[in-house]
């Protein structure tokens, strides 16, 4: 299975220009799946509820499933991709799970930072998904540093958790290889590059996205510049 991630400096408050960057990064691309950052089509550090509540989108009829759908269909792959979930009067960080037919799932976000804390509810569910017959579970950035969801993806039968990200430190690379090894697992976190408000004190994305074996091992990993890259994984190899 050809997995891999697409990190970009996410461009804040212009889904346009986000969508555009992820269609034509994606378009020549070879996977069966790759996973994009987490809130890739808006950036994270938002301004305020106002501006929050006009990026957000309600499944299935949005733009950014719109758009990924054909370009699924187009490369014969599954994409993951983190954006603003709205349902009802909600609004959720998510993931969602984009394959040739459409969405088939979505992971919202269970542990939240407290930068979300202030614009989304949290999620309460992990579940494992099926992609080429490989069992695929979701934690979106903060979701791996605790052991609930690990445990529960694990009693799952998960063969690769995706992870997609925006960290700031390389104190979350720490944190993948560790829970990849305890858990004995593939992790691959997409991570973002960039910054969502150029300021003395803005927050730097570091880009520096991995893909961790179940030993621990570090299979691919990005710089801090946009990145595509893919790797072949057997994922039922014998152990």
């Amino acid at each position: 299975m050809k997995v891999g991630f697409y990190q970009f400096a996410v461009k804040y408050g212009d889904p346009q220009y986000n969508r555009t960057t992820i269609v034509e990064a994606l378009s020549q691309a070879d996977f069966d799946l790759i996973v994009l950052p987490e809130l890739c089509t808006s950036g994270c550090l938002f301004l305020n509820h106002t501006h929050m509540e006009e990026m957000a989108e309600e499944l299935p009829n949005c733009t950014t499933l719109s758009l990924l759908q054909p370009l699924a269909q187009q490369r014969q792959g599954t994409i993951i991709a983190g954006i603003i979930e709205k349902a009802g009067r909600d609004h959720f960080n998510s993931a969602v799970i984009v394959k040739p037919e459409g969405a088939v799932g979505v992971h919202r976000k269970v542990f939240l930072a407290p930068p979300d804390k202030r614009f989304f509810q949290a999620g309460d569910t992990f579940k494992v998904h099926e992609i080429m017959g490989v069992k695929v579970g979701i934690l979106l950035c903060y979701d791996i540093w605790f052991e609930e969801g690990l445990t529960q993806l694990t009693k799952q039968g998960v063969q690769l958790i995706v992870n997609p990200s925006n960290y700031c430190g390389e104190d979350s690379l720490d944190t993948i290889r560790k829970q990849a090894k305890k858990y004995k697992v593939h992790i691959i976190s997409a991570n973002r590059t960039g910054m969502d408000h150029v300021t003395e004190t803005g927050v730097q994305f570091i880009g520096q996205s991995i893909l961790v074996s179940p030993d621990g091992e570090v299979l691919m990993l990005g710089d801090s510049t946009e990145q595509l890259i893919t790797a072949e994984i057997d994922f039922f190899a014998p152990s």
